[in-house]
Protein backbone atom coordinates (compact mmCIF):
# COMPACT_ATOMS: atom_id res chain seq x y z
CA UNK A 1 0.00 0.00 0.00
CA UNK A 2 2.80 2.35 0.67
CA UNK A 3 4.69 1.85 -2.63
CA UNK A 4 1.10 2.82 -4.48
CA UNK A 5 0.60 5.86 -2.23
CA UNK A 6 4.63 6.85 -3.12
CA UNK A 7 3.23 6.12 -7.10
CA UNK A 8 0.21 7.94 -7.08
CA UNK A 9 2.24 11.25 -5.13
CA UNK A 10 4.43 11.82 -8.84
CA UNK A 11 1.15 11.23 -11.04
CA UNK A 12 -0.95 13.93 -9.44
CA UNK A 13 1.99 16.24 -9.54
CA UNK A 14 1.99 15.72 -13.17
CA UNK A 15 -2.17 15.70 -13.51
CA UNK A 16 -1.85 19.09 -11.46
CA UNK A 17 0.92 20.32 -13.53
CA UNK A 18 -0.94 19.66 -16.85
CA UNK A 19 -4.09 21.10 -15.67
CA UNK A 20 -1.98 24.36 -14.45
CA UNK A 21 -0.71 24.74 -18.35
CA UNK A 22 -3.64 24.41 -19.56
CA UNK A 23 -5.49 27.66 -17.75
CA UNK A 24 -2.47 29.18 -18.22
CA UNK A 25 -3.24 29.01 -22.30
CA UNK A 26 -5.55 31.80 -23.36
CA UNK A 27 -8.91 31.02 -24.80
CA UNK A 28 -8.28 33.49 -27.55
CA UNK A 29 -4.75 32.56 -28.60
CA UNK A 30 -4.92 32.09 -31.97
CA UNK A 31 -3.47 28.77 -34.23
CA UNK A 32 -3.46 31.41 -37.56
CA UNK A 33 -3.63 34.85 -39.36
CA UNK A 34 -7.42 36.25 -40.05
CA UNK A 35 -7.29 36.91 -43.49
CA UNK A 36 -8.41 40.60 -42.66
CA UNK A 37 -5.06 41.30 -40.97
CA UNK A 38 -2.89 43.30 -43.01
CA UNK A 39 -0.81 45.92 -40.98
CA UNK A 40 1.75 44.49 -38.57
CA UNK A 41 4.33 45.49 -36.21
CA UNK A 42 8.01 44.88 -37.86
CA UNK A 43 9.70 41.94 -36.17
CA UNK A 44 12.71 42.75 -33.64
CA UNK A 45 14.96 40.92 -35.50
CA UNK A 46 14.59 42.49 -38.70
CA UNK A 47 13.56 46.40 -36.84
CA UNK A 48 17.55 45.83 -34.82
CA UNK A 49 18.78 46.26 -38.52
CA UNK A 50 17.31 49.62 -38.79
CA UNK A 51 14.68 50.77 -36.52
CA UNK A 52 14.82 54.53 -38.00
CA UNK A 53 13.43 53.35 -41.36
CA UNK A 54 10.27 51.70 -39.64
CA UNK A 55 9.49 54.35 -37.21
CA UNK A 56 8.06 57.46 -37.78
CA UNK A 57 9.49 61.07 -38.08
CA UNK A 58 6.85 64.04 -37.86
CA UNK A 59 3.35 62.31 -37.97
CA UNK A 60 1.74 59.10 -36.35
CA UNK A 61 -1.32 57.40 -38.62
CA UNK A 62 -2.97 54.82 -36.47
CA UNK A 63 -2.70 53.20 -32.89
CA UNK A 64 0.62 51.80 -33.28
CA UNK A 65 2.94 55.32 -32.64
CA UNK A 66 -0.08 57.65 -31.78
CA UNK A 67 1.69 57.96 -28.18
CA UNK A 68 4.58 58.67 -29.66
CA UNK A 69 5.77 62.08 -27.87
CA UNK A 70 8.30 63.12 -30.50
CA UNK A 71 5.39 63.47 -32.94
CA UNK A 72 2.88 65.30 -30.93
CA UNK A 73 3.48 68.58 -32.82
CA UNK A 74 1.58 67.32 -35.33
CA UNK A 75 -1.18 66.72 -33.45
CA UNK A 76 -2.20 70.43 -33.77
CA UNK A 77 -1.59 70.22 -36.97
CA UNK A 78 -4.73 67.20 -37.46
CA UNK A 79 -6.43 69.65 -35.68
CA UNK A 80 -6.22 72.63 -37.80
CA UNK A 81 -6.41 70.57 -41.07
CA UNK A 82 -10.06 69.07 -39.19
CA UNK A 83 -11.06 72.79 -38.94
CA UNK A 84 -10.31 74.07 -42.16
CA UNK A 85 -11.78 70.69 -44.05
CA UNK A 86 -14.84 71.44 -42.48
CA UNK A 87 -14.81 75.27 -43.30
CA UNK A 88 -13.54 74.85 -46.50
CA UNK A 89 -15.40 71.99 -48.26
CA UNK A 90 -18.31 71.70 -46.31
CA UNK A 91 -21.32 73.15 -46.29
CA UNK A 92 -22.01 75.47 -43.09
CA UNK A 93 -25.23 74.16 -42.18
CA UNK A 94 -24.37 70.17 -43.14
CA UNK A 95 -20.96 70.14 -40.87
CA UNK A 96 -22.70 69.48 -37.73
CA UNK A 97 -24.44 66.36 -39.37
CA UNK A 98 -21.60 65.04 -41.23
CA UNK A 99 -19.16 65.19 -38.14
CA UNK A 100 -21.82 63.22 -36.42
CA UNK A 101 -22.15 60.74 -39.36
CA UNK A 102 -18.20 60.21 -39.34
CA UNK A 103 -17.76 59.35 -35.88
CA UNK A 104 -20.84 57.38 -35.88
CA UNK A 105 -19.11 55.62 -38.51
CA UNK A 106 -15.69 55.29 -37.22
CA UNK A 107 -17.28 53.70 -33.85
CA UNK A 108 -19.22 51.01 -36.27
CA UNK A 109 -16.19 50.47 -37.74
CA UNK A 110 -14.02 49.94 -34.40
CA UNK A 111 -13.70 46.87 -34.47
CA UNK A 112 -13.21 45.98 -37.68
CA UNK A 113 -10.61 48.66 -37.46
CA UNK A 114 -8.72 46.62 -34.52
CA UNK A 115 -8.97 43.30 -36.89
CA UNK A 116 -6.47 44.64 -39.44
CA UNK A 117 -3.72 45.17 -37.16
CA UNK A 118 -1.84 42.14 -36.28
CA UNK A 119 -0.38 42.96 -33.08
CA UNK A 120 -1.77 42.83 -29.34
CA UNK A 121 -4.38 45.22 -29.31
CA UNK A 122 -4.65 45.57 -26.10
CA UNK A 123 -1.51 47.33 -26.08
CA UNK A 124 -3.23 50.17 -27.55
CA UNK A 125 -6.59 49.97 -26.10
CA UNK A 126 -5.60 49.98 -22.92
CA UNK A 127 -3.88 53.78 -24.05
CA UNK A 128 -6.98 54.46 -25.84
CA UNK A 129 -10.03 54.64 -24.74
CA UNK A 130 -13.23 53.68 -27.30
CA UNK A 131 -14.21 57.31 -27.58
CA UNK A 132 -10.07 58.49 -27.93
CA UNK A 133 -9.87 55.50 -30.49
CA UNK A 134 -12.69 57.35 -32.35
CA UNK A 135 -11.00 60.80 -32.34
CA UNK A 136 -7.51 59.27 -33.31
CA UNK A 137 -9.33 57.43 -36.67
CA UNK A 138 -11.04 60.89 -37.81
CA UNK A 139 -8.67 63.15 -37.30
CA UNK A 140 -5.99 61.05 -38.91
CA UNK A 141 -8.37 60.51 -41.59
CA UNK A 142 -9.51 64.12 -41.93
CA UNK A 143 -5.66 65.38 -42.41
CA UNK A 144 -5.01 62.41 -45.02
CA UNK A 145 -8.14 63.97 -47.11
CA UNK A 146 -7.22 67.43 -46.73
CA UNK A 147 -3.53 66.82 -47.43
CA UNK A 148 -4.54 64.94 -50.12
CA UNK A 149 -6.56 67.12 -51.85
CA UNK A 150 -3.78 70.30 -51.50
CA UNK A 151 -1.50 68.83 -53.14
CA UNK A 152 -3.50 67.97 -55.81
CA UNK A 153 -4.55 72.26 -55.97
CA UNK A 154 -0.80 72.60 -55.47
CA UNK A 155 0.18 70.55 -58.32
CA UNK A 156 -2.23 72.74 -60.97
CA UNK A 157 -0.66 76.28 -59.13
CA UNK A 158 1.85 76.09 -57.51
CA UNK A 159 1.29 79.44 -55.61
CA UNK A 160 -1.65 78.38 -53.84
CA UNK A 161 -0.87 77.01 -50.43
CA UNK A 162 2.41 78.55 -50.57
CA UNK A 163 2.30 79.80 -46.54
CA UNK A 164 0.50 76.44 -45.39
CA UNK A 165 2.61 75.07 -42.47
CA UNK A 166 2.57 71.50 -44.59
CA UNK A 167 2.56 72.58 -47.98
CA UNK A 168 4.86 75.55 -47.76
CA UNK A 169 7.41 73.39 -46.40
CA UNK A 170 9.26 70.94 -49.56
CA UNK A 171 11.05 69.03 -46.60
CA UNK A 172 7.85 68.97 -44.25
CA UNK A 173 6.28 67.31 -47.74
CA UNK A 174 8.55 64.75 -48.07
CA UNK A 175 8.66 63.58 -44.70
CA UNK A 176 4.88 63.41 -44.41
CA UNK A 177 5.52 61.64 -47.52
CA UNK A 178 8.18 59.03 -46.15
CA UNK A 179 6.08 58.54 -43.16
CA UNK A 180 2.91 57.28 -44.66
CA UNK A 181 4.92 54.67 -46.58
CA UNK A 182 5.74 53.03 -43.61
CA UNK A 183 4.06 49.42 -42.39
CA UNK A 184 3.35 50.20 -38.63
CA UNK A 185 1.75 53.86 -39.72
CA UNK A 186 -1.09 52.78 -41.40
CA UNK A 187 -4.87 53.10 -41.21
CA UNK A 188 -6.85 50.40 -43.60
CA UNK A 189 -7.61 52.27 -46.70
CA UNK A 190 -11.28 50.56 -47.20
CA UNK A 191 -11.77 52.14 -43.89
CA UNK A 192 -10.44 55.89 -45.39
CA UNK A 193 -12.23 55.23 -48.59
CA UNK A 194 -15.79 54.92 -46.89
CA UNK A 195 -15.30 57.83 -44.82
CA UNK A 196 -13.81 59.81 -47.82
CA UNK A 197 -17.28 58.83 -50.01
CA UNK A 198 -18.96 60.41 -46.59
CA UNK A 199 -17.33 63.28 -46.50
CA UNK A 200 -16.60 64.11 -50.06
CA UNK A 201 -20.57 63.29 -51.35
CA UNK A 202 -20.30 65.27 -54.73
CA UNK A 203 -20.67 63.14 -57.83
CA UNK A 204 -17.66 65.26 -59.36
CA UNK A 205 -15.48 64.77 -56.36
CA UNK A 206 -11.89 63.58 -57.58
CA UNK A 207 -12.13 59.99 -55.77
CA UNK A 208 -9.30 58.80 -53.27
CA UNK A 209 -7.98 56.46 -55.28
CA UNK A 210 -6.69 59.18 -57.76
CA UNK A 211 -5.91 61.36 -55.10
CA UNK A 212 -3.79 58.52 -53.24
CA UNK A 213 -2.32 57.96 -57.09
CA UNK A 214 -1.09 61.66 -57.42
CA UNK A 215 0.10 62.13 -53.92
CA UNK A 216 2.56 58.69 -54.28
CA UNK A 217 3.23 59.62 -57.92
CA UNK A 218 7.05 59.33 -57.52
CA UNK A 219 6.67 56.19 -57.47
CA UNK A 220 3.94 55.14 -60.00
CA UNK A 221 4.74 53.83 -63.42
CA UNK A 222 1.80 53.11 -65.54
CA UNK A 223 -0.53 51.52 -62.59
CA UNK A 224 -3.63 51.03 -62.90
CA UNK A 225 -5.82 49.37 -59.66
CA UNK A 226 -6.35 45.92 -60.59
CA UNK A 227 -6.55 45.10 -57.17
CA UNK A 228 -7.94 45.94 -53.50
CA UNK A 229 -5.67 48.04 -51.93
CA UNK A 230 -4.97 47.45 -48.74
CA UNK A 231 -2.86 50.70 -47.25
CA UNK A 232 -0.45 52.88 -48.69
CA UNK A 233 2.21 50.76 -48.41
CA UNK A 234 0.26 47.87 -50.50
CA UNK A 235 -0.23 51.59 -52.82
CA UNK A 236 3.26 51.70 -53.16
CA UNK A 237 4.29 47.94 -53.81
CA UNK A 238 1.56 48.09 -56.21
CA UNK A 239 2.87 50.98 -58.25
CA UNK A 240 7.03 49.21 -58.33
CA UNK A 241 5.62 45.94 -58.82
CA UNK A 242 2.92 45.05 -60.89
CA UNK A 243 4.72 43.98 -63.99
CA UNK A 244 7.11 41.60 -62.84
CA UNK A 245 8.03 37.68 -63.86
CA UNK A 246 6.28 34.71 -62.85
CA UNK A 247 7.68 32.22 -60.58
CA UNK A 248 9.12 28.96 -61.93
CA UNK A 249 11.05 26.69 -60.44
CA UNK A 250 13.59 25.04 -62.35
CA UNK A 251 16.13 21.80 -62.05
CA UNK A 252 19.09 22.06 -60.12
CA UNK A 253 17.40 24.58 -57.43
CA UNK A 254 18.11 28.36 -56.55
CA UNK A 255 21.07 30.35 -57.88
CA UNK A 256 23.36 30.31 -54.56
CA UNK A 257 25.57 33.55 -56.83
CA UNK A 258 25.33 35.69 -59.73
CA UNK A 259 28.47 37.19 -60.76
CA UNK A 260 28.69 41.33 -59.87
CA UNK A 261 27.89 43.79 -62.59
CA UNK A 262 31.95 44.84 -63.16
CA UNK A 263 32.59 40.92 -63.63
CA UNK A 264 29.85 40.37 -66.44
CA UNK A 265 30.77 43.64 -68.04
CA UNK A 266 34.17 41.76 -68.12
CA UNK A 267 32.58 39.20 -70.21
CA UNK A 268 30.99 41.34 -72.38
CA UNK A 269 27.37 41.86 -71.10
CA UNK A 270 26.49 45.55 -71.93
CA UNK A 271 23.81 47.29 -69.35
CA UNK A 272 20.81 49.20 -70.82
CA UNK A 273 18.98 51.44 -69.17
CA UNK A 274 14.62 50.78 -69.49
CA UNK A 275 13.37 53.99 -68.69
CA UNK A 276 9.26 54.38 -67.93
CA UNK A 277 9.31 51.09 -67.33
CA UNK A 278 7.94 48.98 -63.56
CA UNK A 279 10.84 48.36 -61.72
CA UNK A 280 11.16 44.77 -61.67
CA UNK A 281 10.27 44.66 -65.65
CA UNK A 282 14.11 43.69 -66.05
CA UNK A 283 14.78 42.06 -69.72
CA UNK A 284 17.55 40.28 -71.71
CA UNK A 285 17.58 38.39 -74.33
CA UNK A 286 16.39 34.56 -74.38
CA UNK A 287 14.20 33.06 -77.20
CA UNK A 288 11.24 31.50 -74.88
CA UNK A 289 9.85 29.90 -78.45
CA UNK A 290 10.92 29.52 -81.85
CA UNK A 291 7.78 31.95 -82.66
CA UNK A 292 9.22 34.73 -80.55
CA UNK A 293 10.95 37.37 -81.93
CA UNK A 294 14.71 38.31 -79.85
CA UNK A 295 13.85 41.99 -79.11
CA UNK A 296 17.46 42.51 -76.85
CA UNK A 297 20.28 41.96 -78.27
CA UNK A 298 22.37 39.36 -77.32
CA UNK A 299 24.76 40.27 -74.56
CA UNK A 300 22.29 43.47 -72.92
CA UNK A 301 20.89 43.24 -70.17
CA UNK A 302 17.97 45.97 -69.74
CA UNK A 303 17.16 47.41 -66.11
CA UNK A 304 14.41 50.49 -65.54
CA UNK A 305 16.47 52.91 -63.20
CA UNK A 306 16.30 53.06 -59.70
CA UNK A 307 16.45 56.19 -57.74
CA UNK A 308 18.47 56.01 -55.50
CA UNK A 309 18.06 59.01 -51.97
CA UNK A 310 18.16 59.50 -48.39
CA UNK A 311 14.80 57.86 -48.74
CA UNK A 312 15.50 54.49 -50.45
CA UNK A 313 16.55 52.27 -47.53
CA UNK A 314 12.98 53.13 -45.75
CA UNK A 315 11.04 52.33 -48.38
CA UNK A 316 12.68 49.12 -49.77
CA UNK A 317 12.92 47.98 -45.88
CA UNK A 318 9.42 48.84 -45.29
CA UNK A 319 8.17 46.80 -48.73
CA UNK A 320 10.73 44.24 -48.11
CA UNK A 321 9.22 43.26 -44.71
CA UNK A 322 5.68 43.46 -45.46
CA UNK A 323 6.02 41.08 -48.17
CA UNK A 324 7.58 38.46 -46.18
CA UNK A 325 4.73 38.86 -43.47
CA UNK A 326 1.80 39.16 -45.96
CA UNK A 327 2.80 37.80 -49.02
CA UNK A 328 4.38 34.64 -49.11
CA UNK A 329 5.43 33.63 -52.88
CA UNK A 330 4.75 36.51 -53.43
CA UNK A 331 8.09 38.86 -52.51
CA UNK A 332 8.38 40.93 -55.70
CA UNK A 333 10.33 43.28 -53.76
CA UNK A 334 12.19 41.12 -51.83
CA UNK A 335 13.38 39.05 -55.13
CA UNK A 336 14.79 42.60 -56.80
CA UNK A 337 16.88 43.56 -54.09
CA UNK A 338 18.06 40.23 -53.92
CA UNK A 339 19.12 40.53 -57.95
CA UNK A 340 20.76 43.64 -56.88
CA UNK A 341 22.59 42.66 -54.14
CA UNK A 342 24.14 40.26 -56.45
CA UNK A 343 24.79 42.68 -58.87
CA UNK A 344 26.28 44.86 -56.44
CA UNK A 345 29.35 44.13 -54.53
CA UNK A 346 31.72 47.30 -54.10
CA UNK A 347 31.31 50.95 -54.84
CA UNK A 348 33.00 50.10 -58.63
CA UNK A 349 29.89 47.94 -59.52
CA UNK A 350 27.49 51.12 -58.48
CA UNK A 351 30.10 53.49 -61.18
CA UNK A 352 29.26 50.89 -63.38
CA UNK A 353 25.46 51.56 -63.36
CA UNK A 354 25.59 55.08 -62.56
CA UNK A 355 27.37 54.77 -65.51
CA UNK A 356 24.40 53.33 -67.69
CA UNK A 357 21.64 55.08 -65.71
CA UNK A 358 20.56 51.92 -64.08
CA UNK A 359 20.82 53.27 -61.00
CA UNK A 360 20.44 56.96 -60.27
CA UNK A 361 22.19 58.23 -56.81
CA UNK A 362 21.13 61.31 -55.23
CA UNK A 363 23.59 60.26 -52.06
CA UNK A 364 26.69 60.91 -53.82
CA UNK A 365 29.09 58.45 -52.86
CA UNK A 366 28.88 55.05 -54.27
CA UNK A 367 30.55 53.71 -51.71
CA UNK A 368 27.46 54.56 -49.48
CA UNK A 369 25.26 53.05 -52.10
CA UNK A 370 26.97 49.99 -52.27
CA UNK A 371 26.78 49.45 -48.76
CA UNK A 372 23.18 49.89 -48.38
CA UNK A 373 22.23 47.62 -50.95
CA UNK A 374 24.20 45.58 -49.40
CA UNK A 375 22.42 45.87 -46.16
CA UNK A 376 19.33 44.97 -47.31
CA UNK A 377 18.95 41.61 -47.68
CA UNK A 378 20.48 40.83 -44.35
CA UNK A 379 17.38 38.60 -42.10
CA UNK A 380 15.87 37.80 -45.26
CA UNK A 381 14.67 34.09 -45.83
CA UNK A 382 16.01 32.36 -48.27
CA UNK A 383 13.05 32.11 -51.13
CA UNK A 384 13.10 31.13 -54.86
CA UNK A 385 13.54 33.89 -56.75
CA UNK A 386 11.23 34.53 -60.25
CA UNK A 387 15.04 36.02 -61.45
CA UNK A 388 16.67 32.89 -61.44
CA UNK A 389 15.94 31.95 -65.18
CA UNK A 390 17.86 35.48 -65.46
CA UNK A 391 20.62 34.87 -63.19
CA UNK A 392 21.23 31.57 -64.72
CA UNK A 393 21.49 32.95 -68.50
CA UNK A 394 23.55 35.33 -67.39
CA UNK A 395 26.37 33.40 -65.64
CA UNK A 396 26.65 31.18 -68.23
CA UNK A 397 27.35 34.11 -70.67
CA UNK A 398 30.02 34.60 -68.00
CA UNK A 399 31.08 31.34 -68.04
CA UNK A 400 31.41 31.02 -71.30
CA UNK A 401 35.66 31.57 -72.46
CA UNK A 402 34.32 32.92 -76.17
CA UNK A 403 33.21 36.07 -74.01
CA UNK A 404 35.89 36.67 -71.96
CA UNK A 405 38.47 36.14 -74.38
CA UNK A 406 36.51 38.28 -77.33
CA UNK A 407 36.06 41.36 -74.76
CA UNK A 408 39.38 40.71 -73.66
CA UNK A 409 40.75 41.36 -77.17
CA UNK A 410 38.03 44.22 -77.71
CA UNK A 411 39.02 45.99 -74.74
CA UNK A 412 43.00 45.80 -75.14
CA UNK A 413 43.35 46.10 -79.00
CA UNK A 414 40.18 47.96 -80.10
CA UNK A 415 39.87 50.10 -77.23
CA UNK A 416 39.79 53.61 -79.47
CA UNK A 417 39.76 54.56 -83.16
CA UNK A 418 44.02 54.39 -83.08
CA UNK A 419 44.69 51.66 -81.02
CA UNK A 420 42.22 49.55 -83.50
CA UNK A 421 43.95 50.99 -86.46
CA UNK A 422 46.93 50.04 -85.13
CA UNK A 423 46.21 46.73 -84.16
CA UNK A 424 44.42 46.76 -88.30
CA UNK A 425 47.58 47.97 -89.75
CA UNK A 426 50.30 45.56 -87.26
CA UNK A 427 48.04 42.57 -88.19
CA UNK A 428 48.22 43.45 -91.97
CA UNK A 429 52.18 43.84 -91.76
CA UNK A 430 52.71 40.55 -89.96
CA UNK A 431 50.38 38.72 -92.56
CA UNK A 432 51.98 40.21 -95.55
CA UNK A 433 55.59 39.32 -93.55
CA UNK A 434 54.53 35.76 -93.10
CA UNK A 435 53.41 35.66 -96.55
CA UNK A 436 56.85 36.74 -97.77
CA UNK A 437 58.14 34.10 -95.59
CA UNK A 438 56.02 31.24 -96.54
CA UNK A 439 56.68 32.07 -100.20
CA UNK A 440 60.41 32.12 -100.06
CA UNK A 441 60.67 28.32 -99.00
CA UNK A 442 58.06 27.40 -101.78
CA UNK A 443 60.38 28.60 -104.32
Amino acid sequence: MGDIGQLASPLNRIENLCKEILIRIPDELESSFRSEQCIYIVPAALRDLNEAAFTPRVISIGPIHHNNEKLKAMEVQKLRYLKEFFELRVEKEKRGILLTALLSTISEKEVDICCRYVADTSKFNSKLSGDQFVKMVLLDAVFIFELFLRNEEYRRDNSKYQDDFIIGKPWLRAAIRRDLILLENQLPFSTLNELYKLAMSRTDCISLMDLSFRYFEKYRKKYEPSKIILHFTDLVRCFLSFKHPDLKLEKGGPIKTLYSATMLQQAGIKFKALPDESLLDIRAWERLSKAERIVEKKGELHMPPLEIDNSTECLLRNLMVFEQLHYPGEEHICRYVKLLDSLVDVDKDVDLLIENKVIISKLGDSDAVAKLINTLCREMVEIPSSFDPLSRLLNDYYESSWNKNRTYLLSVYFKNVWIGTGTVVGSLILAIALTRFILYFVR
